[in-house]
């Protein structure tokens, strides 16, 4: 059975702007997260990994910001989630190499998809919906791909 959403359901503007404001907050730290643990990894190929997933964080960014600015309102110029999402663990766990530096990553992404599983909870207009249900599919590929690494890590 499908359920219909009605009309009302759908967030307005000014929710909408609110809630990506958040998520914008969020990738200005994952991009800052990422940058620094591929500057850290020894491993190359984490490194193209994470390049890739930098990249992918990158595009999240635009899109919501494209979408605050459709629905009349002016992006975050920063993140602000330095309580939550930060670049400290990983340059801490520079020090204890890639297992730590993966470790700390999987923590941000952790949070990251928590993030976008409650946004894609919410009724957003179709457009933006779409977008997030890519970013989580996206964001939950980091993390599967991340936990994997750390498992290969301890054999």
């Amino acid at each position: 059975m499908m359920n219909v959403i009605d009309e009302s359901d759908v967030l307005g503007s000014t929710a909408v702007i609110t809630k990506l404001s958040d998520l914008v907050a969020l990738e200005f730290n994952a991009i800052e997260t990422y940058e620094a643990a591929i500057e850290r990894l020894e491993n190359l190929d984490y490194r193209a990994k994470l390049t890739e997933f930098l990249g992918e964080h990158e595009r999240h960014l635009l899109e919501l910001c494209d979408a605050i600015i459709q629905e009349g309102g002016t992006p975050p110029d920063g993140g602000y989630y330095k309580q939550l999402l930060i670049k400290g663990p990983v340059v801490m766990a520079g020090i204890g190499g890639d297992k730590a530096i993966l470790q700390a990553m999987l923590l941000n992404e952790n949070l990251t998809n928590k993030l976008y599983q409650n946004a894609n909870d919410e009724i957003f207009p179709g457009y933006i919906q779409l977008k997030l249900k890519q970013a989580l599919g996206e964001v939950r590929h980091h993390r599967v791909w991340i936990e994997s690494a750390v498992e290969n890590l301890n054999d």
